[in-house]
This record gives C-alpha cells, sequence and structure tokens, in this order.
C-alpha cells in the first residue's frame, strides 16, 4: 500500500488503493487519529457510519471508523468471489446473516452467565442446571476435573453420552467436556469463555473423530439453543457447503464473552493435516456487543510483514524500529527474515506468530496499518465472520477486540466436513 501524499486525498487514497482488500457489499474500515489534518477527519465525519476506538489488555489499537461499501462497476457475482475468497483463505463477512432477537430469552440470559462463570463451581451449577435438556443420553459426571492451564482456567466438567442409559452394554463416550476460562490474565479484562470439546488437549485437538464431534454438536444445542440459529440457517449451510464442495456441520463451539480491553492477540484455527475431512474453517456469530477484528489470510500477513518492514527500513516510525529490534544487527536479520517468503509465513504460522508475534500484535502502529490495507471487519448483532482454513500453509489468522463499552456474546464453531451419514450418533 502505497503511501498517501496529501491530506485532503488521504480519504480517497487510502480506500481506493489498487492493493487494498475488500469486494463489493462489504463496508470499508479504516484507521484515524484526533490529531489527523482537518480534511480527512472532515471526511471521516461525512462518512463514517460507525466508529470504535480500540484497546486491548492496557494497550492502546487505536480509532477505526466504518464506512459504505465502494460502488461502481458491477464484478463477479458474490458466490463467486467468496469462493476465491475462501479458496485463498481471505475472510468474508455475511452482515445481517440470522436475526438474534429470535433467542432474545437465551442471549439475555447468557449475559448472567458470563459473569456467573468467573467464579468456580458456577459451570457444574449451570450445567446442573441443563439437566432436563441433557437427558437422557448427556450426563454430568459427578469427580473433579483437574485444569489444563492453571493461571487462566477457572473450571472443567465432565460429561458422559450414552446410546442407551438403559441399557449397561450400550455405546458410551466418556470424554466429551465443558471448560470455563479467562481470555487473559490481565486483570482489567473480565473476558470469558466455554469451550465445549472432547478428549485431551492438543492429542486430540485435530481428530476426526466425527461421532463425538457430532455429539459437541447435540450437546451445544442442548446447553446453547441459541446456536441452533447457526447450525439451522439454510444461508449459512448451503454457502459452507458449496465452499467445502460437499455436506458440513458445526462443531466444537465456544462461547465468548468479550469485555473492554479484552479480546484475542493473533492466531489462526489450523493444524498440519491434510484439508480434505479435517477442520475446513470457522464460523464467528455476533448475538450482542461488538467485536472489531483484523483478519488476512496467513499469505497475505507475510505481505503486510514485509511492506511495514520496509516503511522501517526507509526511516518511517523510528520509534517502533528501535522498540521491537533495538540494535541494528536485529533489524538486519529481521529484514532478512523477510527476504524468504515461505519461512515468512512459517513464522506466522506458529503459536503466538513466533519471533513475530511483538510486531503483528503491536498496537497502533501495525493495527491501523492492517486497516488500512483494508484487513479491518467491525460486528455487530446479527453479523458471522467465516475463517476459512486448508492448513498451516493456507488459513486466516485474525486478531479480535472488544468493540464497546459492554461485554458481548458470540459463539465460535468449526466447520468439518459430514462425512457418510453412519457417522452420525443414533
Amino acid at each position: 500500500m502505497s503511501s498517501p501524499t496529501s491530506s485532503d486525498s488521504l480519504f480517497d487514497e487510502i480506500l481506493d488503493a489498487p492493493d487494498r482488500d475488500g469486494y463489493p457489499d462489504c463496508e470499508r474500515v479504516l484507521s484515524y487519529r484526533d490529531d489527523d489534518e482537518p480534511e480527512f477527519l472532515e471526511a471521516i465525519d461525512r462518512h463514517a457510519t460507525r466508529r470504535v476506538a480500540l484497546a486491548r489488555r492496557g494497550i492502546w489499537h487505536g480509532n477505526l471508523a466504518q464506512v459504505a461499501p465502494a460502488t461502481g462497476s458491477p464484478g463477479p457475482p458474490l458466490d463467486a468471489i467468496f469462493a476465491q475468497r475462501w479458496h485463498t483463505a481471505r475472510p468474508i463477512l455475511l452482515r445481517g446473516a440470522f436475526d438474534p432477537s429470535t433467542a432474545r430469552a437465551q442471549v439475555d440470559q447468557r449475559g448472567q452467565m458470563g459473569a456467573d462463570l468467573r467464579q468456580s463451581g458456577s459451570l457444574r451449577r449451570f450445567l446442573k442446571a441443563q439437566e432436563s435438556a441433557l437427558k437422557p443420553r448427556f450426563s454430568i459426571h459427578p469427580q473433579h476435573e483437574g485444569l489444563v492451564d492453571a493461571e487462566r482456567d477457572i473450571e472443567q466438567v465432565r460429561i458422559l453420552w450414552s446410546q442407551d442409559p438403559s441399557d449397561r452394554d450400550a455405546l458410551r463416550i466418556k470424554d466429551l467436556w465443558a471448560r470455563a476460562s479467562r481470555l487473559s490474565t490481565f486483570k482489567g479484562d473480565r473476558s470469558l469463555r466455554m469451550r465445549l470439546s472432547f478428549g485431551k488437549d492438543r492429542v486430540d485437538d485435530a481428530s476426526r473423530d466425527l461421532k463425538r464431534h457430532r455429539l459437541v454438536t447435540r450437546l451445544a444445542e442442548a446447553l446453547l439453543p441459541e446456536s441452533k440459529l447457526i447450525h439451522e440457517n439454510p444461508a449459512i449451510g448451503q454457502l459452507l457447503d458449496r465452499l467445502c464442495d460437499g455436506p458440513t456441520f458445526l462443531t466444537q463451539h465456544i462461547a465468548y464473552w468479550n469485555s473492554p480491553q479484552g479480546g484475542a492477540l493473533f492466531h489462526h484455527d489450523a493444524f498440519d493435516e491434510e484439508s480434505r475431512g479435517g477442520q475446513r474453517g470457522v464460523v464467528y456469530s455476533q448475538f450482542s456487543g461488538q467485536t472489531a477484528w483484523l483478519a488476512l489470510s496467513v499469505e497475505d500477513l507475510a505481505r503486510r510483514v514485509r511492506e511495514f518492514a520496509e516503511y522501517l527500513a526507509e526511516g518511517e516510525m523510528p520509534w517502533v524500529r528501535s522498540q521491537l529490534f533495538g540494535r541494528s544487527e536485529q533489524f538486519e536479520k529481521f529484514q532478512k527474515k523477510c527476504q524468504r517468503f515461505k519461512p515468512l509465513m512459517r513464522e506466522l504460522a506458529k503459536p503466538g506468530c513466533g519471533s513475530l508475534g511483538r510486531l503483528v500484535n503491536r498496537g497502533p502502529e501495525f493495527t491501523t496499518f492492517l486497516a488500512d490495507c483494508g484487513h479491518a471487519y467491525i460486528l455487530g448483532p446479527g453479523d458471522v465472520l467465516l475463517l476459512p482454513n486448508h492448513g498451516l500453509d493456507r488459513t486466516a489468522l485474525h486478531s479480535v477486540f472488544c468493540a464497546g463499552e459492554e461485554t458481548g456474546y458470540a459463539l465460535s464453531m468449526a466447520v468439518r466436513d459430514a462425512g457418510s451419514p453412519g457417522n452420525d450418533e443414533s
């Protein structure tokens, strides 16, 4: 993205940059500062339909403004655009994909639930309160479960499933679970998540056991019935089936309560596996509140890191170079890393984006740079973001912020190939 040359044309230059990501019918997001040139701020005032301020875990990340989609000559149909974006692991925003007001009672309950889950014992109490919805096949194991992450995990409860509870010899699955966790250890961040899954962390994260994945789906529908607004949404389901070239289903549910100062650092949801039959992507659905996202393919992120490195080499933002790299030889090492594209992508695909985590999670300089390149999205109630995944070399990375003064509620679900009908539970 070339550097703009004059303040009075800055607004149009950012939005019309030829290498800016985006597509028709998708609102555009760009950054601004309170001390920007008056002409630029006036353009923001005229065109902005929504504004958010970004801060996460005590770090300021800048201001974003959302403006209307670009107008112009007709382009390819949206289905073709979505297919191309899915294939290249670029995010797809479905604005107003569902109506959360049709599950208002459940969504209202989730607000209190997010507050309650901060206390150990609350998760088990929530599950016990849902026993009528869980019966007859699901039951709660009485034994206390150990915590995987002692710093962030609050409580984990094992859940059992029986094909026929009245038959001792019937098939039983004993390793389903629900877990409540904090999103960070930052004192000012009250964000939480409740994850539904099975097996052992890391060992079974990439499991292809469709029976257990299907059971997680049924468990989510019993505990979080609002999830059916996504499961049974024909537009979402049919689109996913077309993009994945076959029937899909949603599993591995995570309920999120993103609070001010909360969110997630850059990460992806890929595994070192073949795409077909594995996790094909993630569906994130916003039920209440607002979130702001930086989302782009690992390949695009590698390109943007390269561009940012060039700006630093040209003398732009000298404080960033000094703070991140210190001595000149450290910056030279970073430049050499940027010259080798595949290794650069592999570094970004590591947990926490490897040695580049301090750069890509930095704010506001890198955050606003990505926003002005077209990689920012603001989600409100009813919005869905699709995050494609085709393996470690072709997946969507994303960074999340709470974009408001209140805690929002959302559901994240993994997309899986449905396989043959016999893989469903009876």
